[in-house]
């Protein structure tokens, strides 16, 4: 899509609803508007303008970064919100919008300098453009499940009992960034035995024994964007009822990838992947939705649950993650990430999803 057709699609959304600029403070809207990464930093873009606001620090990036597209401007150090403010004011703008996560601290400060502005939310509006990845963004999260499946293809030798999982976890992290990634997802969760119960569990000191689940739900970050991995295993042979459970999550995992493509409405695919489980006897275990988006944030719209009628689009990136969690026993997800495209869907998680079986 390129910087500049985002500001296009930014500034018709504007247009639509009668606002005369927007201001973007978030690492994240920054980024995917003008490609500048920096800590620190707003965007003001209006239908003739496109200004970047940064301080010393990051002068020289955003001018490498942001240059072609936007006019850089550098502010007095601790004073982004004045300097932005002050700007609204030069450039006699009345009809602003701005992210819904903008403090009220800081939107004190915004009226107090430009008090000819009125400011409404936008945030919804920013992320609907975010939902259609172009195939730069979508090559980004590609680099990034691909170390993901690295990383899981050498924790399979490595994993043994004695070990905790704080070990696994520094270590699928250490693979990760040692291939590539520039980070990993904040969320990651490593749980074993009866902590696999845990949908987000993060890695702990306990260790991993002969007859348990091991959960592993990890992401690498590629030039900003976030990627999503889940995969269960299991140490030593497994108990007829583990198989039971991993067979029927395998399941549900399998018919819903068959039914998500263009055109599918989120809410009717986690029906058909829950209704699996729930058929099963195991409804109640299964207590988040089917998938998310994400992109430059680890959870991004649209989601595939119930109360989300968001009819799938070519250039969407979803996970198809369904689970089982039993308190006190134990739980599995498996979870693949995926590209809509106008014939389907490109899986762009290749790691195979057999129960693996380790015998280390």
């Amino acid at each position: 899509m390129g910087i500049q057709n985002r500001v296009t699609n930014l500034r018709k959304g504007l247009e639509e609803k009668g606002l005369e600029a927007a201001v973007i403070f978030s690492v994240e809207n920054r980024r995917y508007f003008s490609d500048f990464p920096g800590s620190s930093g707003a965007l003001i873009i209006t239908q003739s303008d496109a200004v970047l606001l940064t301080d010393f620090r990051y002068i020289d990036e955003a001018h490498t970064r942001a240059a072609e597209h936007y006019e850089v401007i550098q502010h007095a150090g601790g004073a982004l919100t004045e300097s932005v403010g002050e700007k609204l004011k030069q450039m006699n703008v009345a009809k602003v919008g701005v992210e819904d996560s903008l403090s009220i601290a800081m939107l004190d400060v915004l009226e107090k300098e430009a008090p000819q502005c009125s400011f409404s939310m936008i945030e919804s509006m920013m992320m609907k453009i975010r939902m259609i990845k172009d195939e730069s963004e979508i090559e980004s999260i590609r680099q990034g499940i691909s170390l993901c499946d690295k990383a899981f293809e050498h924790i399979l030798t490595f994993i043994k009992p004695g070990m905790t999982e704080k070990e696994i976890g520094l270590e699928l992290e250490y693979v990760m960034k040692k291939n590539g990634a520039e980070g990993i997802k904040e969320n990651h969760v490593i749980a074993s035995g009866e902590r696999s119960s845990l949908p987000h569990g993060q890695a702990t000191d306990r260790v991993v024994k002969n007859g348990e689940f091991v959960k592993m739900d990890i992401g690498a970050k590629v030039n900003g964007y976030y990627t999503d991995f889940t995969r269960t295993v299991v140490l030593g042979e497994p108990s007829e009822k583990q198989l039971e459970i991993y067979g029927i999550v395998s399941h549900a995992l399998e018919v819903s990838l068959q039914n998500v493509g263009p055109g599918k409405v989120c809410s009717e695919l986690d029906n058909i992947g829950r209704s699996i489980i729930k058929n099963e006897g195991y409804g109640e275990n299964f207590g988040h939705s089917l998938g998310h988006s994400l992109g430059l944030n680890i959870h991004e719209k649209p989601a595939m649950r119930s109360t989300d009628d968001t009819v799938l689009q070519p250039g969407m990136v979803i996970t198809v993650e369904p689970g089982i969690y039993i308190s006190g026993w134990g739980g599995v997800r498996i979870e693949d990430l995926v590209v809509i495209r106008e014939e389907g869907i490109e899986n762009l998680t290749k790691a195979t999803k057999e129960l693996q079986i380790l015998n280390n």
